[in-house]
């Protein structure tokens, strides 16, 4: 791991675990990389918009673990030529279960890249390298789940402040109130709300409906929190 001298020490994040490096620019279509996993964390390339959407999605899933894209898997056709396919996200559930996802617009969905995909989920699941494998397009990305899941990334980084006052404000609630109270208790503002989503991604808060998370959604109390 990388160290960079500035203030306190930071720390840069790890490389990425792929087994392939993404494109880090084209004219011809979106790459980038985010930044998952606690502290530091590791990187993770991207090359479309709609892996950068799955990424967040599954990450923020609380039965996800741990998300690696660009996975090679070695498989064969009918005639016994050996081909390689890069998966392009893998992520390991919390029960062990493990995960494959083609990214792919529905609009380049086509006949011969199914039966493909097919062959490669069949050999896959029969060496053990995953238990499932999924297509993703844009109709898994639920614009909800999405507006949350960018949220929680974007308060990802623990408070030591703010996260100590939250958790003894939630760790003395009853019943159901709504975020914006807690906020108030905390009189953090919008730090308290920052601390309060982080409870939510943590499980330690739950929200009452399926909805956006916002200062006047309503939540309960799931776990005691340490104060």
């Amino acid at each position: 791991m990388s160290d960079l001298s500035i203030g306190g020490g930071v720390r840069l994040p790890e490389p990425s675990r792929g087994d392939r490096a993404t494109q880090v620019g084209s004219t011809q279509h979106f790459t980038g990389g985010i930044v998952l996993g606690s502290g530091s964390g590791f990187r993770t390339g991207l090359e479309s918009h709609l892996e950068g959407q799955g990424t967040l999605l599954l990450a923020a899933r609380p039965e996800v673990q741990d998300l690696v894209e660009q996975v090679l898997f070695e498989w064969f056709d009918e005639d016994g030529e050996i081909h390689k396919h890069y998966i392009d996200l893998v992520a390991t559930e919390r029960d062990g279960t493990v995960i494959g996802y083609a990214v792919r617009p529905m609009g380049q969905v086509k006949d011969a890249y199914l039966a493909q995909l097919a062959r490669v989920k069949e050999q896959a699941i029969a060496q053990g390298v995953v238990d499932d494998f999924r297509l993703f397009t844009e109709r898994d990305v639920c614009p909800v789940e999405l507006f949350n899941a960018k949220l929680f990334h974007s308060v990802r980084r623990p408070d030591c402040f703010g996260d100590p006052v939250a958790r003894d404000v939630v760790g003395r609630m009853t019943g159901v109130v709504t975020i914006e109270s807690l906020v108030e208790q905390t009189g953090l503002d919008g730090m308290g709300f920052r601390a309060l989503v982080r409870l939510i991604r943590s499980g330690h808060l739950q929200m009452v409906s399926y909805e956006r998370i916002e200062h006047s959604s309503l939540v309960f109390k799931v776990k005691e929190v340490c104060a």
